[in-house]
């Protein structure tokens, strides 16, 4: 067993397959003690096989990668955090999270960021983020889940703003409401299969609606959108 940091929070982790191992050699805390264990046995490999969106046949030890991934984020609402379904590019010192189903262009808005501001931005998580309540404010981190691009970096900035993302010709960026706000966000966060844990989640959700300047936006492939987006998001305002 070795142990990894996540957001901050050590955790034990058992496994088996080499998939996991070299995602998040980037993690790795061993000295550190963990805050609980996870292992994986072969019905949660089943449950994810079983689960899995386009019925492809994965190996095993992909399935035990993302198995893991589960266990941690019901695990980890107890000490504040919570994982979310999005890219999130660093830049000045700001996170901003960009999120919408799957398909409609969140990393390839991600992308216009980079093509737009350089080197300045940096990629912190392209698929499964973790989002952290602490005492100066509420963060993203990078995580070893990082989607079929494969973006991430570990490291930590505040978050800025989150931003609802859906295809349009032109580019244009409300403030959301936050009725929309959070029905946006409960279809993007992890939810637990537990009752307790679902609760928790809502509460961490409403916690962000109310803390973090949300917005949806309808944008195009142009580099326009990063501009548009960021002129927007950068001080809490439109």
């Amino acid at each position: 067993m070795n142990v990894y940091k996540f957001a901050e929070v050590p955790v034990g982790i058992e496994f088996r397959g080499k998939y996991f191992e070299k995602k998040s050699r980037e993690y790795l805390a061993n000295g550190e003690t963990p805050k609980f264990c996870i292992s994986v046995n072969l019905q949660d490999l089943m449950y994810e096989q079983e689960h899995a969106e386009d019925n492809t046949r994965y190996p095993q030890d992909y399935l035990e990668y993302i198995a893991i991934y589960r266990k941690f984020c019901e695990k980890v609402l107890d000490y504040g955090v919570v994982l979310c379904h999005g890219s999130v590019v660093e830049y000045k010192g700001k996170a901003y999270m960009f999120t919408a189903p799957s398909g409609t262009g969140k990393s390839t808005h991600a992308r216009l960021w980079r093509e737009n501001f350089g080197e300045d931005v940096i990629m912190i998580n392209d698929d499964k983020p973790l989002i952290k309540f602490r005492e100066d404010g509420i963060y993203a981190y990078g995580t070893p889940w990082d989607g079929k691009h494969h973006l991430s970096t570990n490291m930590k900035a505040k978050l800025a703003g989150i931003c609802f993302l859906h295809q349009a010709k032109e580019n244009h960026i409300e403030k959301a409401t936050k009725e929309n706000a959070v029905k946006h966000l409960m279809n993007q966060v992890y939810r637990p299969r537990d009752i307790m844990a679902m609760s928790k989640t809502l509460e961490y959700v409403d916690k962000i609606v109310n803390e973090i300047p949300i917005y949806e936006m309808g944008c195009n492939i142009s580099k326009e959108a990063a501009a548009v987006a960021y002129d927007a998001m950068k001080d809490g305002t439109l």
